[in-house]
Order: C-alpha cells, then structure tokens, then sequence
C-alpha cells in the first residue's frame, strides 16, 4: 500500500481544530492519520511526500445545489422584478430551442467553474434527460445527481436506474409543491423510503409559495399556472410550506434535503432538527431573485446545513469561493464571532451532512476518503476560517478527490495515494 503524506502550514479538518503545521497521510484514496507534521513524519517517515508550504489545507468544498445544465439559460434572463416574473422567464426559455451541445457545454464550463474554486461534490440537479450524466461522471468530482421531477413528468421518474458508486449516485428531486401535485410528492417520498434513497425539494423559498400553500391570493395561480399543462391544485389550506410537507408525511422515515429555506420559522427549524433533515442555503441566488434571507441566526444550529450556488439563471457565477463570502457577510451580523466557522462548516462538513454523505466526505478524518484542497492566499488571517473566507479562486492550487488530483496550480513532490 502506498502512503502519501501531505504537509501544509495549517490543516483544518473542520470537525477538530486547526492544527499549525500540520500533516495528513492518504493511501488508496482515504485519510490514514491526522496530525503535527513533526510526528506524522516521525511515524510513517517512509511514506511518499507531498509539501504544500504555506497555506491552509482543508476539506473539498461541497456545492450541495446546483444547476449546471442551465447555463445557457442565462442569456434569455433580462429583468424580472421578481420571483414570479423570474419563473415566468424560465418557462419561456425552456421551450425555446435549445441544443444538445449548448446544454452539455454549460455543464462542462460550470464542472470547471466548480473544480476551479475547489468545490470536490457537487450535487447536481438534472433536469434535461440526464444529458450531463456522462459529463459529471467523467470529470472527477463526487456527484449526488438529482433527477428532476415535475407533475408532466408522468411516471417516467418510476423507471430510471438510480444508478450509485463510489464517486456517483443518482436520487430523485421533486420541483416544488407548487410545480408537483400532493399525491406526486407522497409518491416520491414512498418511493425513496422503499429504496433507502434521501431525496431533495425546492422548499419556502418565496413569499408566494407560501401564499399558494396558504390558499391566499398568489402569483402562481394567476401568472405562473396559465403558462402551464398541468396546474397545481392545493386542496386545503397550510400553515407554510413546511407543514405541507410534513402533513403529507414527506419526511416519515425518508431521509431528505429542503433547498432555499428562505420562509420558515424558528419552531419549524426545531422540528427540522428533530427530523434530522437536511437544509441547504443559496444566498446569492435568494437575494438575485429578491425573496429575503434565510433565518440564518436560527439554520445555523442545524447539524445537516450546506450551501449551494443554485445555477445561472438566478446567479451571477457559480463560484463557491463568493457564495461562502456572501454568506459569512450576511451571517456576521447575526452569528458574530461564530460566523467564519459556521459559512466554513456549511460548505464542507455540513454540506455533506445536508446531503447525507458525511461518512465519506466533509472533513478531515481518519477513515474519510481524501476529497482535499488546498489554498494558499497572499495574505493570510490569523484564524484560518477567515483566511479561508477571504480566498479567491486564484488561491486555489490544489484539488483532490478520493487521493486523485484533479486540480493543481501548486509545485510538489509528485507521488501516488
């Protein structure tokens, strides 16, 4: 078995301290020790060596929501005034002519895009046939790959292969309750639960979401449903969105990831808790489409919290680096001092645990497998949350997955894991 370990100015597992030069040592894709570099050299002095220098070594970056397929979406965005203008847009653009090419060219820019800004797992939402299936597979990120479902849907959903290895597993993403029926959602959520599967929902990410559910006067029924083949029909009325899921048994013995967040209650989060279910958060995306901010003050105290860059079409780069800054900027007023280490832990171990993959990837941990990268930024904070934070992509010079360098802008001693 070849060992291989890797040295840097500061190692931060995210999960522990930090340790000040300190070492990790991998073979055959997983974390075998952690520690001072002093005494992992000492014990395992015979292993292959991998000097980094200054910096800050942590775990990959988890992009736990993203869009890659809707790149070219982009280009027939012009001014909304909101969500439901927004959504209006999108439907347009979808059936508009679109080819084959222009869809996989968007996920191969946004696969490098992420890789560039050190994000190691994405969790993709596949919305077009999987045309980004072999893309995503093929560029050595870890991918959990959600497939879309919405009511025309049908019962397509019932016969794809969910297919899962080592760096690659599919699952099923129904749209949001305004764009899947409730007997659509109690279908899906049985049907995971059958198979062991987690699954994903857009949930309470606009005040009009939570108006429809609440049966008031809302965007969807008179703008967004006229534009579509199959309406949504909510027959009764809902406290929030939230409370429809779970009053449709969404989340009874499902494992499942609620994306955006924006509107629900300190109470709920509480129960959401309880639940243990996932959450992930997409700041920029939230404020691109001018639905408010996450009650973040309250998400924060979620072990299963991450963040994602959501796509194109409601942002301006998918660049996990700026997603982490905007987080921490609008969390610093709530969070305080906790702030830097909380935007950090969402984007690594909590995502993970968002997406409930923790036990492979998320931090550094003996066991773990070696998704890691390494920043070294010009001029580095005291606390190395902070210097994580202030990184650019620029800072970015080496990406790992499972041992397998997929990224280096960094010189050092070549060696296998």
């Amino acid at each position: 078995m070849n060992h291989t370990l890797i040295t840097a100015g500061t190692v931060l597992p995210v999960s522990s301290k930090p340790i000040s030069k300190g070492a990790v040592l991998i073979a055959e894709g997983k974390i075998r020790a952690v520690g001072k570099e002093r005494e992992l050299k000492r014990k395992y002095g015979g292993a292959g060596a991998m000097n980094l220098g200054r910096g800050v070594l942590l775990p990959g970056l988890v992009n736990a929501h993203a869009h890659l397929e809707l790149g070219w979406i982009k280009q027939n965005i012009g001014y909304f005034g909101g969500f439901i203008g927004w959504i209006q847009q999108i439907i347009k653009a979808k059936r508009t002519e679109v080819s084959t090419q222009e869809i996989q060219s968007s996920v191969r820019a946004g696969v490098e895009a992420l890789i560039k800004s050190g994000v190691t797992t994405v969790g993709e939402i596949s919305s077009f046939e999987g045309l980004d299936k072999h893309i995503l597979k093929a560029s050595g990120l870890r991918t959990v790959l959600f497939s879309e479902v919405v009511e025309r849907s049908n019962e397509a959903w019932r016969s794809l292969p969910l297919e899962k290895s080592e760096l690659y597993e599919e699952r099923l993403f129904p749209h949001a309750p305004y764009s899947c029926s409730p007997s659509l959602l109690r279908d899906i959520s049985e049907f995971s639960r059958e198979r062991a599967i987690p699954t994903a929902i857009h949930l309470a990410e606009s005040r009009e979401e939570v108006r429809l559910l609440r049966r008031e006067p809302n965007g969807f029924e008179t703008k967004v449903f006229p534009m579509i083949e199959r309406p949504i029909t909510v027959p009764e009325s809902h406290s929030s969105p939230y409370r429809y899921l779970e009053n449709l048994g969404f989340f009874d013995g499902t494992k499942s990831t609620l994306v955006h967040a924006v509107h629900v209650s300190p109470e709920e989060l509480r129960d959401i808790a309880q639940r243990d279910v996932g959450v992930v958060l997409c700041p920029r995306s939230n404020f691109f489409l001018k639905v408010g901010e996450p009650p973040v003050r309250h998400i924060a105290r979620l072990k299963r919290v991450g963040i994602g860059t959501d796509g194109l079409s409601s942002n301006y780069n998918l660049d996990m680096l700026e997603e982490m800054r905007f987080l921490h900027l609008i969390s610093a007023k709530r969070l305080n001092q906790d702030a830097a280490y909380f935007t950090v832990y969402a984007a690594t171990l909590g995502g993970a645990r968002a997406l409930f993959i923790e036990d492979r990837t998320g931090s550094i941990e003996v066991g773990k497998e070696a998704d890691l990268i390494f920043l070294d930024t010009l001029f580095p904070s005291k606390d190395p949350y902070h210097s994580v934070i202030s990184s650019d992509r620029g800072d970015v010079k080496l990406v790992m997955v499972r041992g397998e360098i997929i990224y280096s802008k960094k010189q050092h001693h070549k060696s296998s894991a």
